[in-house]
């Protein structure tokens, strides 16, 4: 919910700086009446002083609109003055306050606005300030940003990762070519977070058809390794089937066969299970390859149950149940299985692939024989599992070993020194 919140807001904040920069861009400032009397001659408020001033206004969409049409006014003859201002407030500031700021400077000092923030001395400020700054500066000239990153020696991994997704971030929306080429060389560790980051900027300020067809682009060239592809696809298959799992399941078909789809129908019918898990498994049931029905209808399902327990297990009552069934079942019964384990076991007996249902039976099995051993024995007994696995399902589960706090050992320690 407070994500939600946030998101709404931040949402707001773009709108507003957004609408407020291209009015500043496209118009001049209005002429002023003249006012009459001795407030005729009046020096206008320095910026510097009115941006603090509009800093304090407690609504935050009156004071993150009076800031940005403020700092339409920033520039090199002035940014001093207003960078002591956010210096000075900046352990009361938050991201929709400091965003505005370094976006306005980056437009005409990216490396300055860059720098500075850098020096910040709180991290998430300076996480803030400086991947906007950087970010800024890759939608104007992504080369230039690109170079200054990678000559900047940062010693905080977290920072250098955050930098380098807000400057590719920065790219995308720059429009240029050549971020697939670099996400591409990126290290294992990195090109899952790059590729989330450019497939989402481009779903959000694109849309959809342009997410996929960045995607094409990549699964498309012959140069790219195919993990990379693999990657790409799958990341981009989940994002699209948020927005509209029916678009996503179509352009998993359009993809079948490929070794970079492989993972696609469960991908999509996951998300599509969050939405609509009955429509998600009838298109899982009618997919033409069944070696990935297991899968993926187990993820849309699981997602169903999460989302919809009663409509779920509804849905899998009212059903002549087949092999088909099974991931479902089995889901169920272990999710049963924390309050009614003797039931969770009868429908773990309705699996009907052998190999799922002994796995059924023996996660469910154990639950049941710590709270009722005495039932739980007498059905082990005639049960189909072999001794192996009942000995497994009698064991008692091992207890985590307790957590050793630092000052527990310090404890320990002064108690050691004290003696006799």
């Amino acid at each position: 919910m407070l994500g939600g919140k946030r998101a709404a807001v931040l949402a707001a904040w773009a709108l507003t700086l957004a609408a407020v920069f291209a009015v500043g861009r496209s118009t001049t400032p209005p002429e002023r009446d003249p006012v009459p009397g001795p407030l005729a001659a009046a020096v206008p408020e320095p910026l510097a002083a009115a941006i603090e001033a509009a800093l304090a206004e407690p609504d935050v969409l009156e004071r993150t609109g009076r800031t940005a049409r403020l700092l339409q006014q920033l520039g090199p003859e002035n940014v001093s003055e207003v960078a002591e201002v956010y210096d000075r407030m900046l352990n009361m500031l938050g991201e929709l306050s400091i965003r505005p700021f370094v976006t306005a400077w980056a437009r005409f000092d990216p490396e300055g606005a860059l720098q500075h923030t850098r020096r910040w001395p709180y991290p998430p400020k300076k996480d803030i300030g400086a991947g906007m700054a950087i970010e800024a500066w890759a939608m104007r000239d992504p080369s230039a940003a690109l170079e200054a990153y990678e000559s900047m020696r940062i010693r905080d991994t977290e920072l250098e990762n955050l930098l380098l997704m807000d400057m590719i971030g920065g790219w995308v929306l720059s429009g240029r070519d050549g971020v697939a080429d670099y996400v591409a060389t990126l290290p294992s560790g990195r090109i899952d977070s790059a590729i989330t980051r450019v497939t989402g900027r481009t779903l959000r300020h694109g849309g959809m058809e342009a997410a996929i067809a960045w995607v094409d682009s990549v699964t498309g060239n012959d140069a790219y390794p195919n993990r990379f592809k693999k990657k790409a696809f799958q990341r981009g298959s989940r994002m699209v089937a948020r927005w509209d799992p029916e678009r996503a399941a179509a352009w998993v078909m359009e993809n079948r066969g490929q070794p970079y789809a492989s993972e696609g129908p469960r991908i999509v019918a996951e998300q599509w299970g969050l939405k609509d898990g009955r429509a998600a498994l009838e298109w899982v049931r009618n997919h033409p390859d069944p070696e990935r029905h297991y899968l993926a209808a187990r993820s849309a399902f699981l997602s169903w149950l999460k989302r919809d327990r009663d409509g779920a297990v509804e849905w899998l009552n009212s059903e002549d149940l087949t092999a088909f069934h099974d991931p479902a079942i089995v889901e169920y019964a272990k999710e049963l299985a924390k309050r009614e384990p003797a039931e969770a076991i009868g429908w773990c007996e309705r699996v009907l692939e052998a190999k799922q249902r002994f796995h059924c039976l023996t996660k469910v099995a154990p639950l049941w024989y710590q709270r009722d051993a005495l039932a739980a024995e007498a059905w082990l007994q005639q049960s189909p599992l072999d001794e192996k696995a009942r000995r497994k399902v009698r064991t008692p589960p091992k207890k985590r070993p307790a957590l050793i706090r630092p000052e527990d050992l310090r404890g320990m320690k002064d108690a050691g020194a004290e003696g006799p």
